[in-house]
């Protein structure tokens, strides 16, 4: 499991130091997206932001993580700063990134895909986040970047979903 909350602050510190452009959500006017290539080949990282100014409020990745049931799988990291939890910010961000990506894998005919949030089994406030923006079920494995017990959690995205507001 890597920590988003890292991912977090190098996207403020960049956002600061105008290294980054941000396009305005289309579904969500206050969501921001950001893509870059992180590994320096073809699989984009997608970034959505809630800023108050320049300062990040709310943060959420979704890269590519492979198939499932040869479907597209975006695995999702959410992070807010201290001062921001505790408000719904983070359910905020990942429901409307799901509504975001979506949208833009229907212009490329991408019409179901699946999310997944990889949870230590020890981060109660992500997992309450998780099972209600991703699953309300979750499988026990063993993360394999760290190497430690973790929650999956996964749910199919299709074009009629509606529910993607979730939280």
């Amino acid at each position: 499991m890597t920590d988003p909350f890292e991912g977090l602050v190098s996207f403020q510190q960049a956002l600061l130091n105008g290294e980054i452009r941000l396009q305005r959500g289309e579904i969500h006017l206050d969501v921001f997206l950001h893509v870059d290539y992180p590994r320096g080949d073809d699989v984009p990282r997608f970034t959505y932001v809630r800023l108050d100014g320049q300062e990040v409020t709310a943060f959420a990745n979704m890269v590519p993580a492979g198939l499932v049931h040869d479907l597209p799988c975006f695995q999702v990291g959410v992070a807010v700063p201290e001062v921001y939890r505790g408000r719904g910010y983070a359910k905020g961000i990942v429901a409307a990134a799901i509504a975001e990506l979506r949208n833009g894998l229907l212009r490329n005919n991408i019409r179901s895909f699946y999310v997944e949030a990889v949870v230590s089994v020890d981060n109660d406030p992500s997992k309450r986040v998780a099972s209600s923006t991703i699953s309300s079920t979750s499988t026990e494995i063993t993360d394999e970047v760290s190497g430690l017990p973790a929650l999956r959690y996964l749910r199919k995205i299709d074009k009629g979903n509606s529910d993607d507001a979730r939280g």
